[in-house]
């Protein structure tokens, strides 16, 4: 299908042991396009992946930890995670974001201190 409403999609949390993350999420052949919302006060556990990420921020602010650097970003930032690094969160309001992730490894993180598995993990139903 090549027109999408968010409204129409699962609301799903992929990644429960490291994020309060959760949302609707479309999977293309090469790209994921999710819209997170996650609470004020909770958290993206320090965590990595081997795929690389653009978090664009729609609405609230947030401590955002990119490889041990603090930034507090909001409304129109752009978060680029590189590949394999370790990234953490903090939500200050309640957050909404677009994130845009290539596909080559899922959506699923990697506690910050492990290696990711030689396989990707199974993603979580969308």
């Amino acid at each position: 299908m090549p027109v999408y409403r968010f409204e129409d999609l699962p609301d799903v949390q992929h990644n429960p042991g490291l994020s309060s993350n959760r949302g609707e999420t479309i999977k293309g052949e090469r790209m994921y396009f999710a819209h997170r919302r996650r609470p004020a006060g909770t958290e993206a556990k320090p965590h990595h992946h081997p795929n690389e990420q653009f978090i664009y921020v729609l609405k609230g602010r947030e401590k955002f930890w990119l490889d041990g650097v603090e930034h507090v970003v909001g409304p129109g930032d752009v978060i680029h995670v590189p590949a394999n690094t370790v990234h953490a969160t903090l939500a200050l309001e309640d957050m909404e974001t677009i994130y845009v992730k290539d596909t080559s490894w899922g959506l699923k993180g990697v506690p910050a201190g492990e290696k990711a598995p030689e396989a990707m993990p199974p993603d979580d139903p969308f």
